[in-house]
């Protein structure tokens, strides 16, 4: 849909003639015909008073090609600090739509998995503000205090709500029906050692070692010992494998979580690095963020806000990322490490 038609669609949904909309913005009834039979446009200072008239943005007076809609709704996911209930619903309907055309349509449906999984984490952070802001107000709330800590990801205490039974079924159905989703074999053991399902785990590990060869197996066998026996009884084991593979930023990234885990944050820090030098750009973020939180847990917080500014600096460069969410949620956790440094 064109401009024209599309100042014209919008005009009629509002039972507005063309003199009415002439008077709200200050032209000539002529001007507006004009614009809608398409022998003249606005000018694009115009853009804003026709976008308040109709009460839309401006990006809603112009019709998107499909590739250019999912660019759209793609740079709102990975950007926006926040999703207005009308952009997520505007770029919902638009998804929706595409799949019912075509339910095969991979694209569609990861980007509105996508968004939804966005969309539930913001709202999650507004449910740990308006939490907080509760529990302020009526101090030691157990309702509150669940409400702050299920929105932030924290433990969940009752077995039956933590427990990952329905998904741990899901990935073995989805192993048993489509065998060449080998990734899920991992994220299969994580649920299970999660769980204690420590018998399953190493039955599914030995199946993965099979079906799935890869290098990641031997860290995994680790990582199910480590949860049997404890962190010391493999840390040689770790240090072996590291050595084995100094080039494989995947089995060196699951080195570094567990020195993490462990509290020993010196030795993680430069597993994270090696992790990070490992890996073809453009690299994860991950790496820095681990080494900055390390760098925090070790008191060291000068260390840390450096390693944010190359966070930042990994974001503008590999990712051509210089402003957005991310950049701001770097800009503010810089902020509070330097308030804290200002104080000591």
């Amino acid at each position: 849909m064109t401009l024209g038609k599309k100042i014209r669609q919008l005009r009629r949904d509002q039972g507005m003639s063309q003199q009415a909309l002439s008077d709200k913005l200050g032209v000539t009834a002529q001007a507006v015909s004009k614009w809608e039979n398409e022998t003249s446009y606005p000018d694009i200072s115009m853009l804003p008073s026709l976008a308040s008239v109709f009460g839309v943005q401006i990006d809603d007076l112009f019709e998107y090609s499909r590739d250019k809609q999912m660019e759209k709704i793609s740079n709102m996911i990975e950007l926006k600090a926040n999703i207005t209930n009308k952009e997520f619903a505007d770029a919902e309907s638009f998804l929706l739509r595409e799949i019912e055309r075509n339910p095969e349509d991979h694209e569609s449906n990861s980007m509105l998995a996508d968004l939804y999984c966005t969309q539930a984490i913001m709202l999650n952070r507004k449910a740990v503000h308006y939490g907080k802001t509760a529990l302020a107000l009526e101090p030691n709330s157990k309702f509150d205090l669940n409400t702050i800590n299920n929105s932030w990801g924290g433990m969940r205490y009752d077995w039956n709500v933590a427990d990952h039974h329905e998904l741990i079924d899901y990935l073995k159905k989805l192993l048993k029906d489509s065998p060449e989703n080998t990734k899920a074999y991992f994220y299969l053991i994580d649920n299970l050692v999660d769980d204690g399902r420590i018998a399953e785990a190493r039955s599914v590990l030995a199946e993965s070692e099979v079906k799935n060869p890869d290098n990641l197996n031997e860290a995994y066998a680790i990582w199910i010992d480590e949860n049997v026996s404890g962190f010391e009884s493999v840390r040689k084991r770790y240090e072996d494998l590291a050595a084995k593979y100094p080039d494989d930023w995947r089995i060196l990234f699951n080195i570094a979580n567990s020195f993490s885990h462990n509290e020993h944050y010196e030795q993680a820090i430069v597993y994270w690095q090696m992790a990070f030098n490992a890996m073809k750009p453009p690299r994860f973020t991950d790496f820095y963020e681990s080494i900055a939180l390390c760098h925090i847990r070790l008191g060291n917080t000068e260390r840390a806000i450096e390693t944010y500014k190359k966070e930042k600096a990994l974001l503008r460069d590999e990712w051509n990322m210089s402003f957005g969410r991310d950049q701001d949620t770097l800009d503010e956790k810089i902020r509070k490490l330097e308030g804290l440094s200002s104080t000591r």
